[in-house]
């Protein structure tokens, strides 16, 4: 029986120390766990933003093609009034002369 009582201590000698391995192992796993989660959450939003962004891109896109048309279209219609203002001051030159 002697025998039994080291053996005993031993085991809860182990037993102890196992515990106190235990508890901040889990600790641990939880604060990772914690982690892993923030950051999946950070991921997804910066995934989302990323999405409304690209969205916001091709729209600002989509607009300014118009503006690179609506430009040619108003260098267009600068030259024609440039030839229809010297049409005028041709008639209005012939008109004055008679």
């Amino acid at each position: 029986m002697s025998e039994d009582v080291p053996q005993t201590k031993a085991l809860q000698w182990g037993k102890d120390i196992l515990v106190i391995l235990v508890i901040p192992a889990l600790l641990w796993i939880v604060k990772l766990e914690t982690g892993n989660a923030q950051r999946d959450l950070i991921i997804q939003q910066a995934q989302s933003e990323v999405s409304r962004l690209e969205v916001r891109f091709s729209e600002i896109k989509e607009i300014d093609d118009r503006v690179q048309q609506n430009a040619l279209h108003l260098a267009r219609l600068e030259g024609k009034l440039d030839t229809a203002n010297g049409r005028l001051d041709e008639i209005r030159s012939i008109l004055l002369e008679r």
